[in-house]
């Protein structure tokens, strides 16, 4: 199943006066690499289509920590697809610093939609799962945007 990492340098605004990582942080670079992915697979999870707004919200969380990051340490975020349901969609998370992970978590989103009854769960479109049940390798979106040559 799919799988996508990426790397971050860790800022002060991210940090608690002794300069640790304040831990919310990682719930927040959760939802944040899990749209990447979607991105980099060419599909926004947050899109407004013909019918309205959909999403892909969280229905809860684990973690564990097991070593604390600190200021402007570069972590690399893994993230796996562990299962597909029919509306419902498993990631495993890992926070590396140089291949030691720092904490993991393990996440299952729902697809929801717009419907005339308002947002509700629906079954994951079959391009989307195709995507998510892919091994092909995925670049990070930014790596996609052309830029000047100077």
């Amino acid at each position: 199943m799919r799988e996508f990492r990426y790397s971050r340098l860790l800022q002060w605004s991210e940090c608690d006066p002794a300069g640790i990582i304040f831990f919310p942080h990682y719930a927040g670079w959760m939802v944040e690499g899990v749209n990447m992915m979607f991105l980099a697979f060419g599909v926004d999870p947050t899109a407004t289509t013909e019918t309205g707004q959909r999403g892909l919200p969280s229905t809860g969380y684990s973690m564990n920590f097991h070593s604390p990051a600190i200021l402007h340490d570069t972590l690399i975020h893994e993230i796996k697809v562990s299962k597909i349901g029919t509306k419902s969609v498993s990631f495993e998370h890992r926070f590396l610093r140089d291949e030691v992970c720092l904490a993991d978590a393990a996440e299952t989103r729902i697809w929801i939609e717009k419907t005339a009854a308002g947002m509700r769960s629906q079954p994951i479109p079959d391009e989307v799962r195709a995507e998510l049940e892919s091994e092909a390798p995925l670049r990070h979106p930014l790596d996609r945007i052309e830029r000047p040559v100077s």
